[in-house]
């Protein structure tokens, strides 16, 4: 997931998920996308274990996807967090 360091160091106000199934074949591994206040956008990818394996910050959201399908990731991606919800928090 994308740790709240990484929420807080690059304002993200909104994130999506992609999954991938894992090698280990009991379940998933996932691909965050995040966008943030500046415009840019964060990919965190994880490995099977479901740790932080790669960060990357991008500059648009077309790049990110292609970076996101690239690694083997699913194409549909769902949004998980918007900015309201974290304001209530």
């Amino acid at each position: 997931m994308i740790s709240n360091e990484l929420m807080d160091k690059h304002n993200i106000i909104n994130v999506w998920s992609s999954s991938q199934k894992a090698n280990n074949n009991i379940g998933f591994k996932r691909a965050f996308l995040g966008e943030c206040a500046d415009g840019r956008w964060l990919v965190v990818t994880t490995d099977d274990l479901w740790e932080e394996s790669e960060v990357l910050l991008l500059n648009t959201r077309s790049t990110a996807m292609v970076k996101i399908r690239k690694r083997g990731f699913y194409t549909r991606i769902s949004k998980i967090y918007t900015a309201k919800r974290r304001a209530s928090v």
